[in-house]
């Protein structure tokens, strides 16, 4: 996966700005039921420990805040992408699978570029993790 791919993943997170709760719905990673997108977050989750500013400005988000922030973004891009979907991000990430460019249409989140998916992560983003509402663009 290039930067590029993993910073058009987490424009959301950067979008949320500042929080001090954590994402409360697990259930969208549970990985019993959605194994992949429990799999996609512990790979996102490693790269975001390595280097956060790596993966969406943080800038704007006070560093106690930022894993919430992350989690919150996370599942809410998460959400609404197929398992099936996912486990092929993985595997591409994992290098079992080449590229797929396919698969960027659920990471372009910039309202200007394509609001419908802005939108659709936003109301997720609402709905996983209510505390953040308030910060929505």
């Amino acid at each position: 996966m290039t930067l590029k791919f993993w910073l058009a993943t987490f424009i959301v997170a950067a979008s949320l700005g500042t929080g001090a709760a954590f994402a409360q719905d697990a259930s969208v990673i549970d990985p019993v039921k959605n194994p992949a997108k429990a799999r996609f977050m512990v790979l996102a989750q490693e790269k975001f420990n390595k280097d956060p500013d790596a993966m969406f400005n943080t800038s704007r988000v006070p560093a106690a805040n930022r894993q919430a922030v992350f989690e919150c973004g996370m599942k809410s891009v998460l959400a609404d992408i197929p398992e099936t979907e996912v486990q092929r991000l993985v595997d591409m990430i994992e290098g079992r699978a080449p590229s797929d460019p396919k698969l960027a249409k659920w990471f372009q989140l910039e309202k200007t570029e394509n609001p419908a998916r802005h939108d659709q992560v936003a109301t997720r983003a609402k709905a996983i993790c209510p505390q953040f509402a308030n910060l929505m663009k």
